[in-house]
């Protein structure tokens, strides 16, 4: 009897489970999903790939005394801010096509009487420390490197005991001593805010901002450090200079061993100035590649776009840099279809894209230049075929006649998983 009870238990409670999934507002039982394969059940789904994670963000301070001399380095947190309020106010919106109510190309200011502000810098990160017992007017050695062995520091000089530091890349763990004359401090640590993209500081350029440190779909990272987009370096048609020495110091600084010109196309062959040689010296490679701008930049350029990529695919090239006049469409193109090609999500490519709105490029840029039918970058790419933006980025670079080797070193040097 106990067991027939049970039985009729079960029976009841299937047949309200059944009545429940299809009454009104139920669920209906799942019907065959035309996004599977052919003779695959949602109960049989394909394995999926693990997404690597990164390493969680570590920072911490220092309080000791070595030889005499008591330091203290204090916590500089797991995000440490590197762009300004309202550069941050932007990039953490979901609305990311409104860029006009941040910042519009021009960026005036009518009440500072400013007609025009460059916004594309990004804020320092301040290291202050004490050191007690250290003699006055101390030289002090502040040490900052990637790596907590300290290996390739940047190093800083200074008498005073804080310092600003520009252009540390987005997402990244340092560790950084100081040393007071010979006496070096214990090591303190700190993460980078995770919010791209990584735009730098420059004296004397514009618009000035890395490929990398972009998530890329399906994990992994767009590796930083190696592909700079900015503004000219000189005028226009005159060829004068406009970088400041401390804007070359810091474009050295990064390690910049490579320029492309993208003025000077067909459609206005002197504006590059006949500049033959790069701003930043006889030791920095100079590729002057002119590309026209007036319709489709793809499209107009295919000569010109599989010799920039033959450049990237070597990877003896690097860091590079890449420029047309204001590193907006042309400078925009080069970047999109890296990124692109790379994986990187379609909200961060518009992201980097509409990013150029803080730097002085007398205009704005709006999403129609990715979107628009005939001339905009996504709009072109997705005239070929792929599954996935990469994928049809892909076909359209392969189209033009860069090869698939070259295509897929350009991914091994860039991707971090």
């Amino acid at each position: 009897m106990k067991k027939m009870m049970k039985f009729g238990a079960l029976l009841l409670a299937l047949g309200l489970g059944l009545c429940a999934a299809c009454a009104p507002g139920g669920t209906e039982p799942p019907g065959p999903d035309p996004d599977l394969p052919q003779g695959t059940t949602p109960e049989d789904p394909a394995p999926e790939t693990p997404v690597p994670e990164e390493p969680a963000p570590v920072s911490s301070g220092y309080t000791g005394t070595v030889e005499g001399i008591a330091f203290t380095l204090p916590d500089l947190g797991t995000s440490a801010v590197l762009h300004t309020e309202l550069q941050s106010t932007y990039l953490k919106r979901k609305a990311v096509a409104e860029i006009e109510k941040f910042a519009d190309g021009v960026n005036a200011d009518k009440e500072a009487g400013l007609d025009h502000q460059e916004l594309s810098h990004p804020v320092p990160v301040v290291f202050e420390w004490t050191a007690e017992g250290a003699p006055v007017e101390t030289l002090y050695t502040l040490s900052v490197s990637e790596t907590a062995d300290m290996v390739s520091p940047l190093t800083f000089e200074t008498v005073e005991t804080s310092h600003a530091v520009y252009n540390l890349k987005i997402a990244t763990t340092y560790y950084w001593t100081v040393a007071a004359g010979e006496v070096v401090s214990g090591q303190a640590s700190f993460t980078t805010e995770d919010l791209g993209p990584r735009n730098l500081y420059v004296d004397g350029v514009a618009n000035v901002r890395d490929i990398g440190g972009w998530k890329i779909e399906g994990g992994g990272r767009v590796r930083q450090g190696l592909l700079y987009r900015c503004g000219r370096l000189n005028e226009n048609y005159t060829g004068k200079q406009t970088i400041t020495e401390a804007g070359i110091a810091a474009m050295l600084g990064l390690g910049v061993k490579t320029e492309l010109d993208l003025r000077g196309g067909v459609n206005d062959p002197s504006e590059y100035g006949n500049v033959g040689h790069s701003m930043l010296g006889d030791g920095v490679a100079y590729h002057h590649i002119g590309m026209n701008w007036n319709g489709n930049i793809f499209e107009l350029n295919p000569t010109e776009l599989k010799e920039i990529f033959t450049i990237l695919a070597d990877e003896t090239s690097y860091p590079v840099i890449f420029h047309c006049s204001i590193g907006t469409d042309r400078t925009g193109l080069i970047a999109y279809l890296v990124n692109a090609l790379l994986g990187v999500a379609r909200d961060d490519l518009i992201r980097d894209y509409l990013f150029s709105n803080f730097a002085y490029i007398e205009g704005a840029r709006e999403l129609s230049g990715l979107i628009k039918a005939g001339t905009g970058y996504e709009w072109t790419v997705k005239q070929f075929s792929g599954k996935t933006l990469s994928e049809k980025t892909r076909a359209a670079l392969l189209s033009i006649g860069v090869t698939a080797a070259q295509l897929d070193k350009i991914e091994e040097i860039f991707t971090v998983k």
